[in-house]
């Protein structure tokens, strides 16, 4: 086997084992970490029909729970996330719905004016605030099924060293044939 062989191989491999290590990414045009007992960013702000993705990186489980209950992530382990898609403008607090004390915004913005078609959904009017804190719109919650069966950190790393490993010994193993066939010629 050549040199430029092995080190495509090598190449691939090591795409593989990246490619399999972090797993399926979805797209978000929003997102949130929950770390530390904190929604970070406090405050995410993203158009109508954009989605955003919170993901705890906390050892205990959490929520986002919007103050009015139009959207809930459901409980989050540690690693889990969870993406809602948002089609109404307006600003909305939120909590975790088991620690209180975390409190976030979700700031849904207008979508760029267009000419209306025929095929435009219809939106919800403005609802009062019931905080007092002027009007607000109630968001619709489109998606809330996690992004992903959660994979556990350990296990992820299991893998992604057996799979090094597994590579390492097959072109080791490549390595060793090709130096036996080169002695036998």
């Amino acid at each position: 086997m050549t040199r430029t062989t092995r080190l495509s191989l090598a190449l691939a491999l090591v795409g593989l084992v990246v490619a399999l290590a972090t797993g399926p990414v979805a797209a978000a045009d929003g997102s949130v970490s929950i770390e530390g007992f904190a929604f970070s960013p406090s405050t995410v702000t993203v158009k109508v029909g954009d989605s955003v993705t919170w993901t705890n990186h906390d050892a205990t489980a959490h929520t986002a729970t919007a103050d009015d209950d139009s959207f809930d992530t459901e409980q989050l382990g540690n690693g889990e996330s969870s993406t809602l898609t948002f089609s109404t403008a307006g600003s909305f607090a939120y909590h975790c719905a088991i620690h209180p004390q975390m409190n976030g915004t979700l700031v849904v913005e207008a979508a760029a004016t267009a000419a209306p078609s025929a095929t435009a959904e219809p939106t919800a009017a403005p609802t009062a605030d019931p905080g007092g804190g002027g009007t607000g719109a109630t968001p619709a919650a489109t998606d809330t099924l996690p992004v992903a069966a959660p994979v556990p950190d350990d296990l992820s790393s299991v893998v992604a060293v057996l799979l090094a490993v597994l590579g390492i010994s097959m072109l080791l193993g490549t390595y060793a044939f090709d130096r036996r066939s080169k002695r036998l010629d």
